[in-house]
């Protein structure tokens, strides 16, 4: 009951013989709901009670509503004027559900929700996260790398979790997000070696717009598909060395870690090779 006035926005009435759609509160004309147009004075105005339903404001000769004294009651008239009047042999009143001018059958909440939740301008950055056939883990790390919310030592020196904000992998900068997955030591090499796959002369990322730019790239030799999922699957395993070597003190080589991300990335190729856009990678990234 509470959503009354939010429903009332796509809740629509089809006038048949007039017995159950009320002639003051229900959405059945071009003017909406006829009491929220005229008021609580509307009744009187119009000499037609409250609770009465659309049959009730009419005859066999016509509409028994006051002649019109405001511009309202005059839009009123000249649109019963064009439409039939409610008789006894016509089809039920009916009820539709409309969104954004489409007839639903019956109730949709997906369409529903879409017309009503808050809308933004879509980021420029949604494609590089959110794509056809990524994986959940890989682009929900992604996500939260790009909004800068992984707990990096410099965060959580920050926050006065830790005293020391010295990289895990490298131990000679501040580990921030860039540091630690673009330009550290460490991560340089792994880039390396991607780009050794897909883009030879690509130079280390100074930033995480350059990386986000160089996922949206597309070319024959290294399809804009291919570059963000081996970039997703490497922001991933370094996170996942970097909590290694914090959490357990396990420290593997870069090459070690990279055979890790050649093998993810020719998992996901292989799993979905049967899909067109999929059908050609896996020769352009071991090639």
């Amino acid at each position: 009951m509470r959503l009354r006035t939010v429903a009332g926005r796509f809740l629509f009435s089809v006038l048949g013989d007039g017995k159950k759609i009320s002639f003051w509160f229900d959405n059945w004309s071009p003017l909406g709901p006829l009491f929220k147009l005229f008021g609580s004075s509307g009744p009187r105005a119009l000499c037609i009670p409250i609770q009465a339903k659309v049959a009730d404001a009419c005859s066999d000769v016509g509409w028994l509503i006051s002649p019109p004294r405001t511009d309202q009651a005059l839009a009123l008239l000249i649109h019963l004027t064009t439409i039939a009047l409610p008789c006894f042999d016509s089809s039920p009143d009916t009820f539709v559900w409309i969104v954004d001018d489409f007839t639903c059958h019956g109730f949709s909440a997906a369409r529903t929700w879409e017309a009503m939740r808050p809308k933004k301008p879509v980021k420029d950055w949604t494609k590089s996260v959110w794509f056809k056939g990524s994986v959940p883990k890989h682009a929900f790390n992604m996500w939260v790398s790009h909004l800068n919310r992984l707990p990096t030592r410099q965060r959580l020196a920050a926050w006065g979790v830790t005293t020391t904000t010295d990289c895990c992998l490298c131990s000679s900068r501040p580990e921030s997000r860039d540091h630690l997955l673009l330009y550290c030591v460490f991560s340089a090499v792994i880039w390396k070696l991607v780009f050794f796959r897909l883009t030879p002369s690509q130079a280390i990322f100074n930033s995480w717009a350059e990386l986000l730019s160089w996922t949206r790239i597309n070319s024959s030799k290294a399809p804009s598909l291919l570059r963000k999922i081996a970039a997703q699957a490497s922001v991933f395993h370094l996170w996942k060395q970097r909590n290694n070597v914090l959490h357990n003190s396990i420290f593997i080589s870069p090459a070690t870690v990279f055979h890790f991300i050649d093998r993810e990335v020719r998992n996901i190729i292989t799993a979905r090779k049967k899909r067109k856009r999929w059908r050609n990678l896996m020769i352009r990234w071991i090639r």
